[in-house]
């Protein structure tokens, strides 16, 4: 197997290992309360984070919580042969209440609930086996059948998709479920994201395809990202408010694509997450992008002002200046001068005749200073000229009274 590592300007990621919350490994869903607060469906139970501290609440029978959802005062959870909400007391803490006895059908044995959604006055609750329907304002329960490889419901403007294992994709309408589509491709491989885009649905399956739905069938979406998410196996994704995309993978972390189809960037273990398995993607209100893990929870900040550049390799040394001039970056270094286009994810390159320690940059009348330790140089772009060779220049200023001498 043969990769290229590429170095690139990254959004700032905080990342939360398991001896930080101090719950189990994996992180199957993510949720946010009215109140901000941030809920996860971990393996040990459900995590709630204040923006500060970490709580753990265990289920009462020590199952693990796979799907989790906040409406209102209430946190739904679904979790191994149970599901049902939390609420907080007077002192603060959380309380479960089980919605498992209002059922008038038994749970099918080894039911788990891997998804929780909410739909008008619905809270829909799925296993691999059925979707159970909670009415929150009457309390009562309806239910389909829809037994799947993987329990995803998509909301998709104001209708519900579900898919069958081997038959199609399916819609929920007026309480009934009809078949949508049967084209192999939904019959044969796993969907792992729908969206709206035109007016029209567009289905995204576990091997990185996007296909449009309509009227003829499915059509595949012709995109710039195609060819680098071909050998990828995609796990979980979602829309952003913004539009774009941002596609979870089994051990090759995120890619991030564009409303257009266009890669923005690919994070992962190497630069910048703490695991490279995402279970579960959410978007936050401050737009902050929250990885759950199958190690730990990663968090992005795709809306901060500051970018960080990931030196992969090493190459760079202990970063001493930099100076953004005419559409490039310039980093002086304890090794040399390094340059690449403004707003790209080049990488950093050396310029030649730079090696060693470089102390400042200055730009004096639309002019690049380097002030190295062999003397002092003119940078033009990719190339540097020594015009004075008294080693060590630590800066470099106009002299106030003479225009003509720095």
């Amino acid at each position: 197997m043969s990769f290229v590592l590429k170095a690139q300007e990254l959004p700032p990621i905080e990342n939360y290992p398991p001896d930080v919350y101090n719950a189990g490994n994996q992180n199957w869903k993510i949720s946010q309360a009215s109140n901000n607060y941030i809920y996860v469906a971990n393996n040990s139970g459900l995590l709630e984070f204040n923006g500060a501290n970490w709580k753990l609440y265990p289920f009462p029978n020590g199952v693990t919580t796979r799907s989790v959802l906040a409406v209102g005062s209430k946190i739904y959870t679904g979790s191994y042969m149970e599901f049902g909400y939390w609420v907080k007391d007077d002192y603060g803490d959380l309380n479960y209440t089980s919605l498992v006895g209002k059922l008038n059908i038994p749970l099918i044995e080894d039911e788990q609930f891997w998804n929780v959604l909410k739909f008008n006055e619905w809270v829909l609750f799925q296993s691999l086996n059925r979707i159970y329907f909670y009415n929150t304002l009457d309390e009562s329960f309806n239910h389909f059948d829809s037994k799947s490889t993987r329990a995803e419901i998509f909301i998709v403007g104001n209708s519900i998709y579900f898919q069958k294992i081997n038959e199609g994709v399916f819609k929920i309408e007026n309480g009934n479920s009809h078949l949508v589509t049967n084209d192999p491709i939904v019959q044969h491989n796993i969907l792992v994201g729908a969206f709206l885009i035109d007016k029209k649905p567009l289905f995204l399956t576990e091997n990185g395809e996007f296909y449009f739905l309509n009227e003829n069938g499915l059509t595949r979406w012709n995109i710039e990202s195609n060819e680098e998410l071909s050998s990828k196996k995609v796990y979980s994704s979602l829309q952003l408010k913004d539009g774009s995309f941002v596609l979870g993978t089994i051990s090759n972390g995120i890619f991030h694509i564009d409303r257009d189809g266009k890669t923005i960037n690919t994070i992962n273990k190497v630069n910048g997450l703490i695991n490279n398995t995402v279970l579960t993607i959410f978007e936050d209100v401050e737009n902050n992008i929250w990885l759950g893990l199958d190690h730990g929870i990663s968090v992005l900040n795709l809306k901060s002002p500051f970018r960080v550049y990931n030196d992969i390799k090493g190459n760079l040394g202990t970063v001493y200046t930099s100076k953004a001039f005419k559409n490039h970056l310039y980093v002086g270094t304890n090794q040399g001068l390094f340059s690449k286009r403004l707003n790209t994810n080049e990488e950093l390159k050396l310029i030649e005749n730079t090696e060693g320690q470089v102390w400042c940059l200055r730009e004096i009348d639309n002019t690049l200073f380097c002030g190295h330790n062999n003397g002092t140089y003119i940078i033009d772009q990719n190339t540097a000229k020594l015009i004075a060779n008294f080693p060590g220049t630590w800066d470099i200023k106009k002299i106030e009274n003479d225009k003509n001498l720095l």
